[in-house]
């Protein structure tokens, strides 16, 4: 099906280069696998939002596999989207390796095919975090499942470790080292780098180092964690520290999640221009510090998830509460504020391509707000552990990341095939992925504003009554995707333009 979709896009996509079609072809692979699996992973969650709403009844094993699947599935969808828009993006800048792309998809294919064995058929059901020591004690699935699922993490931290390296080594050679590819001597030296004649790099490209980076330090800490798993898999004497497992799975964890929120960034940089007069999303000294700004903040954000843990080093919570506070700051005044003065007043095009790309960016900032206010210790000792957290992360993937792909692509057909979809469809999916989305989410909100816990099969009240009605919401976004998935399956169709490139 894949391949068959792939072919598709490639026609609709049709350029003379071999080397462009090979990149397209990569590209599509990542997207599309990424999508069908983000895609199975909503219709799953809808089942298990609808459970919580008492509209049919899971049993609870069922319920906690699913949830485990849907956790790791879902991220690693959204990051094969990231990877995929990133790499193809930065075949514009630098030469990079085919095969290598080709063999980092498939090892995170191989990876979240033995997750779901785990889980489908093995039964395991420890979330995707698999805290030490939940993977091992008092479970309910056999050990092979816990090495399966260990295996399969293993799998997509090569295959995206074996990525970043391969685009950070593509940024350094392309721009001359880190200096170069941080834009140094813009900030610093700005007078002599304008009479030097050299140009910086374009904004996609700190999005490309900035996952580099943060992501080879995320696949370290998880490949750490997931041998040391591993050997305890093997042998049930071994000893491990709780709060140093606690601290490399988040590392790993949420560092790789918070990365596929800004990866998709790249896109907007370069899609976003494209729908209004004549204007640019240019690489400035502000742009260049608040993406050093986001490189430390997100690898520091993760502590937010340890205060409770009152084992933690006090001076690491103070850490995680600046870190979480300031990683918010660079995206709002770049590229939020920047989006919007890039479009206002410039005549803006509006096609399902740039209405994506728009409402992504306020779905983001949504998310960042509530994901602001859990990360306050005032509030987090009341939100962290209700829907409220369930709430914010979803916004931010479903209604900003998820949004800044489907833009991106398509941005992609639309260049292609000079064809637009009419107002009325527009309507149509608006109302579906962004009214019901919005319905869905208020519901997670309101949950945890009212102390609903997250991770529950069955919630106390008011959940069910909530999940319920929110689940309807979930409902209409699903039919907007799916008449989403019609409109670009239309567009791919159509013949292509001749005389157009895309990026």
């Amino acid at each position: 099906m894949i391949s068959h979709t792939i072919e598709i896009l490639d026609r609709a996509t049709h350029h003379d280069s071999k080397s462009d079609r090979t990149a397209r072809r990569i590209m599509w692979l990542y997207i599309g696998s990424g999508l069908l699996l983000i895609g199975a992973m909503i219709v799953v969650g809808l089942g298990m939002r609808m459970a919580q709403g008492g509209m049919h009844q899971f049993d609870a094993g069922l319920f906690y596999r699913l949830m485990t699947l849907h956790g790791a599935a879902m991220m690693v969808g959204m990051a094969l989207c990231g990877m995929g828009l990133l790499w193809y993006l930065f075949t514009r800048e630098a030469p990079l390796n085919a095969t290598t792309a080709i063999i980092a998809c498939a090892l995170i294919l191989i990876g979240a095919v033995l997750v779901a064995i785990s889980v489908l058929v093995g039964g395991f059901a420890a979330a995707w975090t698999f805290l030490y020591p939940l993977p091992f004690v008092g479970t309910f699935w056999p050990s092979w499942a816990t090495g399966a699922f260990l295996s399969g993490i293993a799998c997509v931290v090569l295959g995206w470790t074996l990525w970043c390296l391969q685009m950070l080594g593509g940024a350094l050679t392309r721009y001359g080292g880190l200096r170069g590819a941080f834009a140094w001597d813009l900030v610093w030296s700005p007078s002599k780098f304008a009479e030097s004649g050299r140009t910086p790099p374009p904004p996609q490209a700190f999005a490309v180092l900035v996952a580099a980076i943060d992501g080879l330090l995320a696949g370290s800490a998880g490949m750490l964690v997931g041998v040391a798993l591993f050997v305890r898999w093997l042998d049930p004497t071994l000893p491990l520290d709780p709060l140093w497992v606690k601290n490399l799975t988040y590392i790993f964890g949420h560092t790789l999640a918070n990365l596929t929120i800004y990866m998709p960034l790249a896109g907007v940089y370069v899609a976003l221009p494209r729908y209004t007069h004549h204007r640019h999303w240019h690489t400035s000294a502000v742009l260049a510090v608040a993406w050093w700004s986001t490189l430390a903040f997100v690898a520091l954000a993760y502590f937010h998830h340890l205060y409770m843990d009152f084992a933690q080093p006090r001076v690491v919570q103070y850490i995680g509460q600046a870190a979480s506070y300031l990683a918010a700051f660079p995206p709002a005044v770049v590229t939020i504020f920047g989006g919007a003065l890039l479009v206002y007043r410039s005549g803006f095009r509006w096609t399902l391509g740039s209405m994506f790309l728009y409402v992504g960016m306020i779905g983001w900032t949504v998310g960042g707000i509530g994901a602001l206010l859990d990360a306050t210790v005032a509030f987090n000792i009341y939100f962290h552990n209700t829907l409220w957290v369930v709430a914010h992360f979803h916004t931010y993937l479903l209604e900003g990341a998820l949004l800044f792909v489907l833009g991106w692509v398509f941005h992609y057909l639309e260049e292609r095939s000079g064809a637009t979809s009419s107002r009325a469809v527009r309507a149509l999916i608006g109302l579906g992925v962004f009214g019901g989305g919005a319905w869905l989410l208020f519901g997670w909100y309101l949950a945890g504003a009212q102390g609903v816990p997250r991770r529950y099969a069955l919630q106390p009240a008011p959940g069910a009554e909530i999940g319920w009605w929110a689940s309807l919401g979930g409902v209409i976004l699903v039919a907007g995707l799916i008449l989403c998935g019609i409109e670009a399956i239309r567009l791919a169709r159509r013949p292509p333009r001749q005389d157009t490139s895309t990026a």
